[in-house]
């Protein structure tokens, strides 16, 4: 009985993950306060993951970075840049104002939050940084 209430109190802290409520202030090394966003990518999906530093993009479950996304076509089309530098254009969004319970549809792409940050990226366009 007791080995049943431990794991129904992980699935409920796993699904508390899950549904947006704990989030953070994006890290330092990004600076969200403008029109660009420039750090390393990681594109996962109907999502994108910016980091300050490359080195934080290649620590798998990191969450030094903050989560966005590109309209539908763009995004599905952005799978190549993973690992880049990149600059992306176009504004933030507090998480707190995403336009679903447990996600942020963004012109067609699907924002989970994997990064968990109190912000989001709402991205119109991306140059890779030579």
């Amino acid at each position: 009985m007791r080995t049943l209430a431990i794991v129904a109190g992980a699935l409920a802290l796993s699904a508390c993950g899950t549904m947006g409520g704990e989030t953070a202030p994006p890290p330092a090394g990004l600076d969200l306060s403008g029109g660009s966003f420039t750090g390393w990518v990681r594109v996962t999906g109907e999502e994108f993951q910016l980091f300050a530093e490359q080195r934080d993009l290649l620590i798998m479950g990191t969450q030094a970075c903050v989560s966005g996304a590109l309209p539908r076509n763009l995004q599905r089309a952005a799978g190549d840049i993973s690992g880049s530098q990149v600059r992306f254009f176009g504004r933030t969004l507090a998480w707190s104002e995403r336009n679903q319970t447990q996600s942020h549809d963004w012109q067609g792409s699907n924002i989970v939050n994997g990064c968990r940050k109190d912000v989001v990226i709402l991205a119109d366009w991306v140059e890779v940084v030579r």
